[in-house]
C-alpha cells in the first residue's frame, strides 16, 4: 500500500437507515477465529515457519524479487484447496518481471456468472531479503483466507472469488492484469471488497478508513459497510473518504468501471513502519484487526446473500447388488435437518421418490445413513438425495450413477409383499443369456401358475403374481435356470 495524499479525499459524514441483522451472517462472525487469523499473519510475515508443499519453510520475505514471493503464493494456494475451492494460480508479465495472482473460486447456485470479490495484495516491501510485511499486507491477506475459512461450509447464489494480488506495491499489476481480463471477458463482477493494511490502531480509537469513489456500485458497497459495523456492533469507526485513495488494489477495479472499495487502518493514525523492515506483528492492535477482518467479513456475506449449508455431505454411494440398490452417505454436520428423500431417475430429467430416511436435526459429528432400493430394472439409472429442512426448505445434491445390467450370479429373492393377498411381486437375476422357468406349486407339487417360460437376456427382472384365484395357504414357487435351480415359499393370506 501506498501512503495516500490527504488532499485526495473529503470526509462524508453518512446516515444510514436501520435494516435487520442476519442469523447466519451473526452465526459466521461468532466464528471468526483469532488465533486462526493471526497465525496465518505470522506463517506469511516468517513470524512462524510453515509446511508448504510438504516441507518446512520461513517466508522471509514476499517482496516480488525474492524467493519467499512465490513460496507464500504457494501456501495461499494450499490454504485456498483446503476448503474446497477451485484455486488458480494466475500468471502475468510486468516490466521486466513475471508475477503471479493465486484465487479460489467457489460457485454460485443460481448465478454462477455474476461474481463478488474479497481480496488483498500478498507481496511487500522492502526489497531485501527481509521484508515481514504484517500489516501491509499479510494483514488483508489473512482476513481473505479466514473468509475462505468461514465460508465453506455456506452457499451463496453468486459465485464467490478470494483473490490475493501480486506486484501491488510496483503498481497494481495483478489486480490490473486480472481486471482487464475480466473486463475483456465480460465477466459480471458486482462488488469488490479489497484489504489493505487493517491491523494498525495505535491509539485504540478503532477509526477505519472506506475508501470509495463514484464508478459502477461503489457508494451501495461503502454504504452497505458502514451497516453492517451498524448491524452486527462490530465496534469500529468508519469514516467515508470520497473520492478515495487510488493507491492499492480496488483501484484497477475503478478503471474498469467495477464497483469496488478498500478498507484500510485510518489515514490520520497510519503505520509509520510500513515498508520497511520493522512492519512485524508486534505493532498490531489485534482486537482492532479482529474487527477490521469481521467488518469485511460481514459486508461480504451481506452483498453475496450467505445462506446456510443445512447439510454438508462428506459422500454418497450406490450398489448394485442380485436383487437391489443399496445407498450409503455421510454427513459431516447437519442444521435443522429433518431428513432425506431418496429420489431415482432413468435420464437425470424425471425422478420419481423411492423413499426417506429420517436426519439428524442438529449435530456436528459424522452421521452414516443407508437406505436400500428393492428396484429390478435394467439399465443405468442414478439417485440422488433431497434433503428436507424442518422449515420446508429443500435442496438437491448431486446424483450418483449405478449400472444395473452388471449381474454375476443367478439369484431368487423372496417376494414381497409377503404374506400377501392376492398379487405380489417376484424378483430374479439372470448373469447371461438363458432359459429361465419360474412356476408357483401347492404343498402337494401341483403347478398352480407359470410365470415365466422363455429365454432371458443377463439382468434383474420382476414378475407380478396374482393369486386371486387361489385359496389361502403356503406356496412354493421355484426358478430353474442352466445350472441352477432354487425354491423359496410364499404365504397367501385372504
Amino acid at each position: 500500500m501506498k501512503k495516500p495524499s490527504l488532499l485526495l479525499f473529503v470526509l462524508l459524514t453518512m446516515q444510514i437507515s436501520f435494516a435487520q441483522s442476519s442469523p447466519v451472517i451473526q452465526e459466521i462472525l461468532n466464528s471468526v477465529n483469532q488465533d486462526s487469523v493471526v497465525y496465518f499473519v505470522k506463517e506469511l510475515s516468517g513470524n512462524v515457519s510453515t509446511v508448504i508443499n510438504g516441507s518446512p519453510y520461513t517466508i522471509a520475505s514476499r517482496h516480488y524479487a525474492q524467493p519467499g514471493n512465490n513460496m507464500a503464493i504457494a501456501y495461499i494456494k494450499q490454504k485456498l484447496d483446503s476448503y474446497g475451492l477451485t484455486t488458480t494460480i494466475q500468471p502475468f508479465t510486468s516490466t521486466g518481471n513475471n508475477g503471479n495472482n493465486v484465487y479460489g473460486v467457489k460457485t454460485g447456485t443460481l448465478y454462477p456468472n455474476k461474481k463478488y470479490i474479497i481480496c488483498a495484495h500478498m507481496d511487500d516491501m522492502p526489497s531485501g531479503t527481509l521484508a515481514p510485511g504484517a500489516d501491509d499486507n499479510a494483514s488483508g491477506t489473512a482476513a481473505v483466507i479466514e473468509t475462505a475459512r468461514l465460508l465453506k461450509n455456506y452457499e451463496s447464489p453468486y459465485t464467490l472469488v478470494f483473490a490475493l494480488w501480486d506486484e501491488e506495491e510496483r503498481g497494481l499489476y495483478g489486480s490490473a492484469y486480472y481486471a482487464t481480463q475480466a473486463f475483456n471477458a465480460g465477466d459480471s463482477i458486482l462488488g469488490v471488497i479489497n484489504l489493505d493494511m487493517i491491523a494498525y490502531d495505535s491509539n485504540s480509537d478503532n477509526v477505519c478508513d472506506i475508501n470509495v469513489r463514484n464508478y459502477g456500485n461503489s457508494l451501495t458497497l461503502s454504504s452497505k459497510m458502514v451497516q453492517c459495523n451498524t448491524d452486527y456492533n462490530i465496534g469500529l469507526s468508519t469514516t467515508i473518504r470520497n473520492p478515495g485513495t487510488t493507491s492499492s488494489d480496488h483501484a484497477s477495479f475503478w478503471n474498469r468501471n467495477y464497483g469496488a472499495i478498500l478498507l484500510i487502518e485510518s489515514n490520520n493514525d497510519f503505520h509509520a513502519a510500513y515498508h520497511t523492515i520493522n512492519d512485524n506483528l508486534s505493532y498490531y492492535n489485534i482486537p482492532y484487526f479482529v474487527k477490521m477482518t469481521k467488518l469485511a467479513i460481514a459486508t461480504f456475506c451481506s452483498l453475496i446473500q450467505v445462506q446456510s449449508l443445512p447439510v454438508e455431505l462428506a459422500s454418497f454411494k450406490a450398489e448394485a447388488t442380485a436383487s437391489s440398490v443399496i445407498l450409503t452417505w455421510s454427513t459431516s454436520t447437519e442444521t435443522n435437518n429433518r431428513g432425506f428423500e431418496i429420489e431415482r431417475s432413468s435420464d437425470l430429467a424425471s425422478w420419481q421418490t423411492v423413499g426417506f430416511v429420517n436426519g439428524k436435526g442438529t449435530t456436528t459429528e459424522i452421521s452414516n445413513y443407508s437406505f436400500t432400493d428393492k428396484f429390478y430394472g435394467t439399465g443405468i439409472y442414478y439417485y440422488r438425495l433431497v434433503q428436507n429442512d424442518f422449515d420446508g426448505t429443500e435442496k438437491a445434491y448431486d446424483a450418483v450413477q449405478v449400472n444395473l445390467n452388471i449381474v454375476t450370479s443367478y439369484s431368487l429373492d423372496q417376494n414381497y409383499p409377503n404374506p400377501f393377498n392376492p398379487v405380489t411381486t417376484i424378483g430374479f437375476s439372470v448373469p447371461q443369456t438363458s432359459f429361465i422357468r419360474l412356476g408357483v406349486y401347492n404343498l402337494l407339487g401341483e403347478q398352480v401358475a407359470l410365470l415365466v417360460n422363455e429365454t432371458k437376456e443377463a439382468g434383474r427382472y420382476e414378475v407380478p403374481f396374482d393369486a386371486s384365484q387361489l385359496n389361502s395357504g403356503v406356496y412354493i414357487y421355484r426358478m430353474e435356470g442352466k445350472d441352477f435351480m432354487d425354491v423359496k415359499k410364499l404365504v397367501l393370506m385372504k
